[in-house]
């Protein structure tokens, strides 16, 4: 009997923590990244995190000069694809604002100087969800050398 205790918190230790995990990932199987003419490669500050409805949360970064960056917000159903999320200097100066752009889910831009940001995301807030309801939400973000166009 106490085996199947045991056994029994054992299982349900290991559910748990799966669940804490779920968002681990989520922006390597949820963002999808545009094919384009340019190749980008993943930037090890992409990163995933869960969200209670409200919540924000804070991504530090380093724009480095000569290169091109897309971000990819995705985010489960449970925000319906609307995130807010801004990109601001050190200075605190808004650099972009999805809000002020339809809550645009992915921006593609140049650096033509070293920038160290702030890219803070926003979940929505959802009345009809319990406050301590998580859901995922992912930034992948992308990065290629500028390339030389032109004469």
């Amino acid at each position: 009997m106490t085996f199947r205790i045991l056994l029994s918190l054992l299982l349900l230790g290991v559910c748990c923590n799966l669940n804490g995990q779920d968002c681990f990932n989520f922006h390597k199987q949820n963002c999808c990244p545009k094919n384009g003419a340019f190749a980008y490669s993943v930037n090890e500050a992409s990163v995933s995190f869960a969200f209670r409805p409200g919540e924000s949360k804070c991504v530090y970064m380093e724009l480095l000069e000569g290169k091109d960056y897309r971000m990819t917000i995705c985010s489960d159903s449970l925000y319906n694809g609307i995130v807010s999320f801004v990109i601001k200097n050190t200075d605190g100066r808004i650099l972009y604002d999805n809000s002020q752009d339809d809550f645009l889910t992915d921006i593609e831009f140049s650096c033509r100087r070293h920038n160290s940001v702030e890219l803070i995301i926003t979940a929505p807030n959802r009345l009809d969800v319990d406050s301590e309801t998580k859901g995922c939400i992912g930034v992948l973000i992308e990065d290629m050398v500028t390339p030389k166009i032109g004469f």
